[in-house]
């Protein structure tokens, strides 16, 4: 499979996962124990979908351009996702610590690919 090709099909998987994880009923599940433990949860998921969007956005990882395009992306994503929680769930509520810690995630993500772009360019 061309590289190309996986990190779309990564992008889109990722995607799904965090919309499902984001939408759906959790009640049968364990709480993350540490206090706040959900908001490093969502910095992962996030860290991880800015990632795969830079990948997915330019032709060289880490131009300008796609740096900035996927954090907006990811930032918009992250506050309808919490926006859609309380207006598609009965058992999920919007948190604006939760859109924060995706927003974090993804501005870690963007520095991280900044200082990086160019090892990262051999992967693409």
């Amino acid at each position: 499979m061309h590289k190309k090709n996986f990190f779309l099909i990564a992008l889109i998987s990722w995607i799904c996962i965090i919309t499902t994880l984001s939408l759906a009923s959790l009640n049968g599940l364990p709480k993350i124990s540490p206090v706040n433990g959900d908001k490093y949860v969502h910095f992962l998921f996030y860290f991880i979908l800015t990632f795969l969007l830079i990948l997915n956005l330019g032709y060289k990882v880490g131009t300008n351009y796609s740096i900035i395009i996927s954090f907006v992306m990811a930032v918009c994503y992250g506050i309808i996702i919490e926006i859609l929680q309380g207006v598609l769930t009965e058992n999920r509520k919007p948190e604006v610590a939760d859109a924060l810690a995706n927003s974090f995630g993804s501005f870690v993500a963007t520095i991280v690919v900044y200082l990086n772009r160019k090892r990262l360019n051999s992967i693409k």
